[in-house]
């Protein structure tokens, strides 16, 4: 991406005149801030793979959110090198505070800012050299990108609509419990199908294929031994369908689905082996056989 920039660079000083560009920034100029806060950006952003605290994340979020600001307040000067520099510090600001945000999984606002970058991309099209192969291939990466950050908005929402599951669990409202997360494990596939390649796809399956597993386990504590047959035999069949794509991981993960779905229609593991519900706390946990 920092490759990119400089070639953004290169290609618009090239070019004889700079189209009006659009004002994102609503304070003054500070030419001299530009560049080091983008620099900044750039260090805060590169800090995160050696510690990715959260108060680490926060604060180079932070840093490319001044740094936009700087480049964004900059962009329509008059001055064409100044013009050039600030919409090619924008870009690295953009993209680096995206970058942070789909890290975070703020997916919400990792697709407001990838929407911006490629209306920064829209600028650089219009400036510099015509076709320029580099400008499409970074749209086609910050497309690929925007639909990631759809799909992660999709998975989140269908986490939260299984929030009631717990209260359901603790109040031995098994039927409720087995609808709503026969519910959940719908939404995840709708969700699976959005995902931007065969291994994220393989894995938001599996995500789903667990919530169906517990809504078997549901079905069972309500004694319904029929309806909970039809929900692992659909299980199996999810994980045998899934199987061929998944990354080594999710490989694993589904063989142990495969052996609790199958185990539980022959009566090897019983409906509090693992305990309802497997997924407690603020996040998903993949699926473990119980212990012997």
């Amino acid at each position: 991406m920092q490759r990119f920039a400089f070639a953004l660079v290169a290609s618009i000083a090239a070019c004889s005149a700079v189209a009006e560009a659009a004002d994102l920034g609503a304070g003054a100029c500070r030419a001299a801030y530009v560049v080091p806060y983008v620099d900044q950006c750039d260090f805060d952003h590169a800090s995160i793979e050696k510690d990715d605290s959260r108060s680490n994340v926060a604060a180079a979020y932070m840093a490319c959110d001044r740094a936009q600001t700087e480049a964004g307040n900059c962009l329509d000067s008059k001055v064409k090198q100044l013009h050039v520099v600030a919409l090619s510090a924008l870009y690295r600001a953009v993209s680096e505070q995206a970058d942070i945000a789909m890290f975070a999984g703020q997916y919400k606002t990792a697709e407001a800012l990838l929407r911006e970058k490629l209306s920064v991309l829209d600028i650089a099209a219009k400036e510099g050299k015509p076709a320029d192969p580099t400008i499409a291939a970074e749209r086609a990466s910050t497309q690929t990108d925007l639909a990631t950050s759809l799909a992660g908005q999709c998975t989140e929402r269908a986490y939260m609509a299984g929030a009631p599951a717990h209260a359901f669990a603790h109040d031995h409202r098994y039927k409720d419990l087995e609808k709503i997360l026969a519910g959940q494990y719908a939404q995840y596939s709708a969700c699976a199908n959005l995902a931007t390649s065969p291994r994220k796809r393989a894995y938001v399956q599996y995500v789903a294929l667990v919530a169906l597993e517990e809504s078997g386990r549901a079905a069972q504590a309500a004694g319904d031994q029929s309806d909970a047959n039809k929900l692992f035999t659909a299980c199996l069949a999810g994980t045998a369908r899934s199987l061929q794509a998944a990354s080594s991981y999710t490989k694993h993960y589904l063989t142990v689905l495969t052996r609790l779905c199958a185990g539980r229609m022959k009566g090897t593991y019983g409906v509090d082996q693992p305990r309802p519900l497997d997924r407690e706390g603020q996040s998903f946990k993949p699926l473990a056989l119980p212990a012997s």
